[in-house]
């Protein structure tokens, strides 16, 4: 019994001993959720925060990002739409350019280039043609008017029989040949030393058409010409001993004047003829004006025999090409008519133009007439002015007996 008792004050005491422990840990575990609670809760504000902040980051990035998206593509639009517009623009000056196109122009590109070499080349020939400025026996095919032009001058008598043999030669006439001139046989240039359209238009035939770039025997007739119009008896070249004197060194010194106004007059001549001898590379001018259809039709129409055989043109030609492939070529004007309504203005400008250029080309031939005109009056007042004063001077000479 007592034992019993004795238990059941053990077991209350331990009773109330763990009541008391678990009412303590209660106080605990609340402070500590308390504690946990408000830790969690700060935890989240400042994620919430820090989420709020990347969020607000991020939505304004996108939105640069968008902005900057907006404006390249407004760029990229404004940028094809110029883009657009240009080929637009490009593609009407094309089709302008294709309606208004002219023929090729060889003269505008590279004729002046032409015209240069043409220019110095004729300078050259003519310089060629003076005596003892290169021209011999080589430069022509006759020995006789070979050694006239080259040759010291001989008497006056020896030079008239020259000048008979010269004709008699090559350039005897029709009438000639009738009568029975001795040493005469028909030609194909008849009197083409005794003919000024041996200078102009070439030797030939009477009726032939002119012919603007000349063949060498063409050439050789005009220089014929050139010395019989001109000083077929040129005041004659004294001996070594005879200058030596003093009635020869005033022979000498009258002789220069005399041969000063002399080469005035045949300078106009030898250029015109030179004008007339083809020039170097002229064949490469040739090949380009056959580029444009007009051009190559009116070269065809009226090219020289000479330039259409040899590919090969003169100055002269050249000049006359020039003038009247435009107005006097009928291809051109036809070529001109068919550009459409724009340019009806501009190629009336044209016409008109090329109009002057022939007006002023035929001007200049008239001035080129006149030039040979004028160095003949020359030649001739030379003439009767010195010759008889150089005659007698060559007489004083003579009578030195200076050989």
């Amino acid at each position: 019994m007592k034992k019993q008792a004795t238990l059941t004050a053990l077991a209350a005491a331990a009773l109330f001993s763990s009541s008391s422990a678990y009412a303590v840990c209660d106080g605990c575990v609340v402070g500590a959720v308390g504690t946990a609670a408000t830790s969690i809760t700060s935890a989240l504000g400042a994620g919430f925060a820090s989420l709020s902040t990347l969020l607000t980051t991020i939505n304004g990035n996108i939105g640069g990002v968008g902005a900057k998206t907006a404006s390249s593509m407004i760029q990229a639009a404004n940028t094809q739409r110029e883009m657009g517009i240009e080929i637009q623009r490009q593609q009407e000056q094309d089709r302008i350019a294709r309606e208004t196109e002219l023929p090729i122009d060889p003269c505008s590109t590279s004729g002046s280039n032409y015209a240069n070499q043409a220019i110095r080349g004729a300078g050259a020939t003519s310089s060629s043609y003076r005596r003892g400025g290169g021209s011999g026996t080589a430069s022509v095919s006759s020995s006789v008017l070979g050694h006239a032009l080259s040759d010291a001058a001989p008497s006056a008598e020896a030079s008239r029989r020259a000048s008979t043999a010269i004709h008699q030669q090559k350039y005897c006439s029709a009438l000639e040949v009738r009568l029975g001139y001795p040493g005469c046989g028909s030609s194909s240039m008849p009197d083409a030393d005794a003919q000024a359209e041996s200078i102009f238009t070439g030797a030939g035939q009477a009726g032939k058409t002119p012919d603007l770039t000349f063949t060498k025997d063409q050439e050789e007739a005009a220089r014929a010409y050139t010395r019989l119009s001109l000083d077929p008896q040129p005041p004659e070249n004294i001996s070594r001993a005879e200058a030596a004197t003093e009635s020869g060194k005033l022979y000498i010194a009258m002789q220069k004047a005399y041969q000063a106004n002399m080469s005035a007059a045949e300078k106009a001549q030898n250029d015109e003829t030179a004008s007339h001898m083809p020039f170097a590379n002229s064949a490469s001018l040739i090949e380009q004006i056959k580029q444009s259809d007009a051009a190559a039709q009116y070269f065809n129409a009226t090219a020289s025999n000479v330039a259409k055989s040899t590919g090969q043109m003169s100055l002269a030609e050249l000049l006359d090409f020039e003038a009247g492939r435009r107005w006097r070529n009928p291809y051109w004007v036809i070529e001109q008519s068919a550009v459409s309504d724009p340019t009806k203005l501009q190629r009336e400008q044209l016409m008109t133009t090329a109009f002057i250029a022939e007006l002023q080309y035929e001007n200049l031939k008239t001035n080129k007439f006149n030039s040979v005109v004028l160095g003949q009056i020359l030649a001739s007042l030379t003439r009767s002015n010195d010759r008889p004063a150089i005659e007698s001077q060559l007489q004083r000479v003579r009578a030195t007996n200076a050989r």
